[in-house]
């Protein structure tokens, strides 16, 4: 397997709830993906079960499959449709299953969204969202939940109902790059370490001083983490195919 990762690669990206493929835009210019070479799935589907097709569809040979929050999710429960994916990127990942009292928060959002207060909704919880406090960016996610807002039922379903994808992640022989913002409060990357040091080839990569929307917060920060992770598993795939645990969880700063 050719392992480098640059401009030739093909990359095939999942986004995250209430995002537009353009949540990957800064991350992908820092890594030098072009525009040819950066292939969408959309989050419009209730069941982790229903992006099989569509993943195996786009994901043929040799792809960097790279997924954000609600995405990565997917990815997680979508393991078989990516085996002959090159790597697997997961950011701000949380493959656990929705705890049984957290649906009626997610309906509550919904209901906002579908009312037409998806902008306001992002700005009276940015601060949980993330590290960033200026306008440019808050304005930008609160546009691209405007945009997709006629998805949310669907995603909301998606995250409400999605059984545990723990069993998998540990099982598979994928290589498997986990980032996360170190003041991440939506996905705090604590109850990942375990998976990352147990998985067969995995690394985990948590980024000082972002929140939950790193790869937009900090493009360049988050596009080192994911090459380093990357560097990490291709060069212990090749030392050890056979290895159980391949990686440590550093904090990068």
């Amino acid at each position: 397997m050719e392992n480098s990762v640059g401009p030739t690669d093909q990359w095939v990206l999942v986004p995250g709830t209430l995002c537009t493929p353009e949540v990957f835009d800064p991350l992908l210019d820092q890594l030098c993906v072009p525009g040819e070479n950066r292939r969408y799935v959309v989050v419009n589907a209730p069941a982790t079960g229903d992006y099989d097709a569509p993943l195996r569809s786009v994901v043929t040979g040799g792809e960097i499959v790279c997924g954000f929050s609600l995405g990565s999710l997917i990815l997680a429960h979508n393991l078989n449709a990516l085996k002959k994916a090159k790597a697997v990127v997961l950011l701000a990942a949380n493959p656990f299953r929705d705890s049984d009292g957290n649906r009626a928060n997610r309906e509550a959002v919904r209901d906002r969204v579908l009312a037409g207060f998806a902008r306001d909704w992002i700005v009276e919880n940015w601060a949980t969202m993330s590290t960033d406090r200026g306008d440019e960016l808050k304005n930008f996610v609160a546009s691209m939940a405007e945009d997709t807002r006629e998805f949310i039922t669907a995603q909301t379903e998606l995250a409400a109902s999605r059984p545990g994808a723990e069993k998998a992640l540990l099982e598979t022989a994928l290589p498997l790059v986990f980032i996360y913002g170190a003041e991440d409060k939506m996905t705090p990357p604590e109850p990942l370490k375990l998976i990352a040091e147990n998985a067969h080839s995995a690394a985990l990569k948590v980024i000082d001083g972002l929140g939950h929307f790193a790869l937009l917060e900090a493009p360049d920060r988050v596009a080192g983490a994911v090459l380093q992770g990357l560097k990490e598993v291709y060069q212990s795939n090749k030392e050890d195919p056979d290895s159980e645990q391949t990686t440590n969880p550093i904090h990068a700063a």
